[in-house]
Order: C-alpha cells, then sequence, then structure tokens
C-alpha cells in the first residue's frame, strides 16, 4: 500500500476511534464535524478527503466490523455450534466497537450486520417461504443475548456462551 493511501487508512480508522469515543456520551447524530476531528486530531481536509458526513464514518465501522468478520470466519461447512463460538468470540474481540453502536443509539446498524452473516451462513430464504422467518429470529435472538452478555463483562468464555445459546434455540432450560 502506498504511503498516500496508508495515510488515508490512518486517518479513517482515526475517525472511527474518535466516534467510538462519543459512544455513550453523545447521539452519534449530533456529533458535528469540528467535534470530531479534534477528538481524532486530524484536518478538517483529512476527514473530507475521506468522508462526506460522520455517517459514512459510521457505515465506516460497519463495513470495517464487515470484513473482519469475514476474514476471520473459518473455511469450510462448520456446524452451527462452530459457528456460534466463532461469533461470541468474534464480537468478544470487538466488544468495544459493538457496544459502542448500541451506545450510541445505533444498534439497528449492528442488528443488520449480524443478520446479514446470518443469511450469509445459512443461505436466504425464499420470500414465499415461512423458513425464512427462523433466520430474522436467531439473528435477533442472538443480538439480543450478545449486548447481554457484553454488557455484563463478557463473564462466561464464548464456548459457554454458544453452547448455552444453542440450548435456548432448540427450546431448552439452562
Amino acid at each position: 500500500m502506498d504511503k498516500r493511501r496508508q495515510e488515508n487508512q490512518r486517518v479513517r480508522d482515526q475517525l472511527l476511534a474518535a466516534l467510538i469515543e462519543f459512544a455513550g456520551r453523545k447521539d452519534w447524530s449530533k456529533v458535528t464535524v469540528t467535534e470530531l476531528v479534534e477528538q481524532a486530531g486530524v484536518a478538517r481536509a483529512s476527514f473530507y478527503r475521506n468522508f462526506s458526513s460522520v455517517e459514512e464514518v459510521v457505515e465506516y465501522g460497519i463495513e470495517q466490523v464487515t470484513q473482519r468478520y469475514h476474514e476471520d470466519m473459518p473455511d469450510g461447512d462448520f456446524d452451527s455450534r462452530a459457528r456460534l463460538e466463532f461469533e461470541f468470540r468474534f464480537y468478544q474481540e470487538h466488544a468495544d466497537l459493538v457496544l459502542a453502536f448500541h451506545h450510541a443509539k445505533a444498534g439497528t446498524s449492528l442488528l443488520d450486520l449480524i443478520t446479514d452473516c446470518e443469511i450469509e451462513a445459512r443461505g436466504d430464504m425464499p420470500a414465499s417461504s415461512l423458513s425464512r422467518y427462523e433466520l430474522y429470529f436467531s439473528a435477533g435472538a442472538f443480538y439480543n443475548v450478545l449486548l447481554c452478555w457484553l454488557e455484563a463483562g463478557m463473564p462466561e468464555p464464548p464456548d459457554v456462551m454458544a453452547e448455552a445459546f444453542a440450548r435456548m434455540a432448540n427450546g431448552e432450560k439452562l
């Protein structure tokens, strides 16, 4: 990667990190470009070289998580239990970003990300199929369990959470 691209990547990452710092303190929709560049320690021109709005920084954060998710996903078919463990471990590693999205009231974007990952893992269902609701039920349940676990400080390891979630999804008591 050439120096200019590296510098732009560094600026984008600094702006995302600065935006995450606002989470829980200020709604991201109310963060101004001025506040963001000051927090990030970058020039206003650098912001506009990379983004046209604060919302684009949020989109960039989602793209980064999505890209890392797909890069980290093990190759080949793996059962739902192994996939769940991978997902809990992945989101544990990115807990700061996930919680920042949640605290900044940008959780819908995160739920969309989780749903898209479910669709990719399990395949999209035909619009006429009732089974398509299972996918959205599973994604929503996972999202809520994930948030509860992350906000609690992740006291259980990912493998225990994967097992517990699989049991709950099968209607079993814990």
